[in-house]
């Protein structure tokens, strides 16, 4: 009776992609990956930057890699489209998504939601919104002190 051939170790997936960041990774490198939708940068790129682009597209698939193995385990681990982004001196970072719906205001005109989703630069630090007022976080310069962002909020109600 042959043996069988062996299965490939789960860890050692994980663990190779890890080392493939990490070694690509630079201190003050110029690119993230970064989740398309939410700008979270998940395990094992958290945190990581890179000197160039190619340098940060071989993290993104060494990413994309890790996180299929490690699903394998974990069905509930959220997913996210990998792509690669400029690093940004502003901590925070918004997207706006409009959609239209099948649903008709009463003056018949077809109703958008609309959804925004602010990021930072930790580790799946984000804020998603939908269909609620605009609220300014950051100012010209530096993020906005809590009593201005509450009186924002206040006189939306």
């Amino acid at each position: 009776m042959a043996a069988s051939d062996p299965v490939a170790d789960p860890g050692d997936a994980l663990t190779d992609a890890r080392v493939l960041v990490e070694d690509l990774a630079t201190p003050a490198g110029e690119f993230v990956v970064v989740g398309k939708e939410t700008g979270v940068r998940p395990d094992p790129v958290t945190g990581f930057a890179f000197d160039d682009y190619e340098a940060a597209e071989r993290a993104r698939d060494a990413a994309a890699r890790y996180r299929r193995a490690l699903r394998e385990h974990d069905p509930a681990l959220p997913e996210y489209d990998l792509v690669v982004g400029e690093t940004d001196s502003n901590p925070i970072e918004v997207a706006t998504v409009r959609e239209s719906t099948r649903e008709r205001r009463t003056n018949g005109v077809p109703r958008a939601r609309q959804t925004v989703t602010l990021t930072g630069d930790r580790r799946d630090e984000w804020l998603r919104v939908e269909n609620a007022p605009l609220v300014h976080l950051t100012g010209p310069d530096e993020l906005l002190d809590d009593e201005l962002v509450t009186r924002q909020l206040q006189s939306k109600l």
